[in-house]
């Protein structure tokens, strides 16, 4: 009795030795499917092309996607044509919300006030080959963003930031903080007051040929 039941235990080890054997044979050699050398290799392939594609987006320029046109002097910042009159009230109001968008984004802005210099009327006329374009108008490095509804556009899309990143514009309050002109970029004439007009040692009046029309001249403080 002790020899069948010890024949019995020896048995049944030797059946889960060899079961054991066999399992670890039948496996060996195999790999999952996901380790096949062809998938790894194509979803290496397909990684690669992620990271390109995700790298190409980062570097690619997005005022690329602008006309270019660019005011002159204008080529390294940003220049907005703006009016200050209120004569027309949309405009008037268009030109003040393109101001505080980018007053908001700590932007220093190259405005040029079309009503205060006649030549700021002539550069954005030739721009646009001659056309009587209305403003706000809006440039950025060189390239032509839109007016008032494609900056807002930009704005509340948060695309305007990234571009203002990217383009590595200058930040801060500019010549807002100017204490000679407080940002309009002209003051009076030195030489005629304003008039226009000088007088000569002979008494006889004649044209300032240092003012504008307006009898404005480029802040000295601001526009070195």
């Amino acid at each position: 009795l002790r020899e069948t039941e010890s024949m019995g235990t020896e048995l049944k080890t030797n059946n889960k030795a060899g079961s054991r054997a066999d399992h670890h044979t039948e496996g060996e050699g195999f790999k999952p499917v996901k380790e096949n050398i062809f998938i790894v290799r194509d979803r290496m392939e397909r990684e690669k092309e992620g990271k390109q594609a995700k790298y190409e987006k980062l570097i690619r320029d997005p005022l690329s996607d602008f006309p270019e046109k660019c005011p002159p002097g204008g080529s390294d910042g940003v220049v907005i044509y703006t009016t200050s009159l209120r004569g027309v009230r949309r405009t008037y109001e268009d030109c003040n919300r393109v101001r505080s968008i980018f007053e908001v984004n700590r932007v220093v802005t190259d405005e040029r006030d079309v009503s205060l210099h006649g030549q700021f009327l002539n550069e954005l006329k030739d721009l646009f080959g001659g056309e009587t374009v209305t403003v706000p108008r809006v440039f950025i490095k060189g390239r032509y963003v839109g007016g008032v509804d494609e900056l807002t556009e930009l704005n509340e899309s948060g695309k305007l930031g990234r571009m203002l990143r990217s383009a590595r514009v200058e930040m801060g309050i500019g010549r807002q903080a100017c204490e000679g002109c407080g940002g309009a970029r002209f003051v009076p004439c030195f030489d005629c007051g304003g008039s226009c007009k000088v007088v000569l040692a002979t008494g006889d009046k004649q044209r300032c040929g240092v003012c504008n029309e307006n009898g404005l001249v480029h802040c000295p403080a601001c526009s070195s």
